[in-house]
């Protein structure tokens, strides 16, 4: 069983069909509101919503290039997901 971690870090080379995978898995993990990410035994699960800052950067030099995607959001603490009401706006016609 896998314990829950606060970090998570993965380095590895891939070719480019596995990294469609990924990004494709976390394509999905966005859309369903869940992202899970391990290895070695340990897992992270990171529920995103809100508002989510994409950063995005591209650099080219001496025939190197480097691509990094950012995604930061901020997790709401228990009790602010209990504060929130569903807004209801109803209309009555005689």
């Amino acid at each position: 069983m896998s314990s829950p971690i606060n970090d998570f870090k993965h380095e590895s080379l891939q070719d480019r069909e596995s990294i469609v995978k990924y990004i494709n898995a976390l394509r999905e993990g966005f859309e369903s509101g869940q992202l899970v990410l391990g290895n070695n035994g340990n897992r992270i699960i990171l529920e995103p919503a809100g508002m989510i800052k994409l950063d995005l950067k591209a650099k080219r030099k001496d025939g190197r290039i480097k691509l990094t995607v950012k995604v930061n959001w901020r997790e709401k603490s228990e009790e602010e997901k209990e504060e929130e009401k569903p807004l209801i706006i109803e209309s009555k016609r005689d």
